[in-house]
């Protein structure tokens, strides 16, 4: 027996004069409003700044490759942050730990 599916909703989109639309889970439509207004404005900064002779595709392209470069470094960063605070997190147990034993 099928799976019911999981009810959806549609987010629009309008991105360098071309229409979509773009089903989500309803928890996820917000999040996913929010990266469409990101790529809007990326976008938009994109074409105004690059040659008129640039086709959409690479427009987008070029737009795609700086976000997923953006995601790289804030994965890098969220990493060494997570370093610092278990390093952190250990030196303050190894502090308790210092001090129980002078009880």
């Amino acid at each position: 027996m099928a799976e019911p599916s999981a009810p959806t909703v549609s987010v629009d989109a309008q991105l360098l004069g071309q229409h979509y639309r773009v089903s989500c889970r309803p928890e996820e439509q917000a999040l996913l409003g929010e990266a469409v207004a990101l790529l809007q404005r990326r976008l938009a900064q994109a074409s105004e700044q690059a040659a008129r002779s640039v086709s959409k595709e690479r427009l987008t392209l070029m737009v795609a490759m700086n976000l997923a470069a953006d995601l790289l470094r804030a994965e890098e960063a969220r990493a060494q942050q997570s370093a610092t605070l278990d390093a952190i997190a250990a030196r303050l147990q190894a502090l308790v730990d210092m001090g129980k034993g002078e009880e």
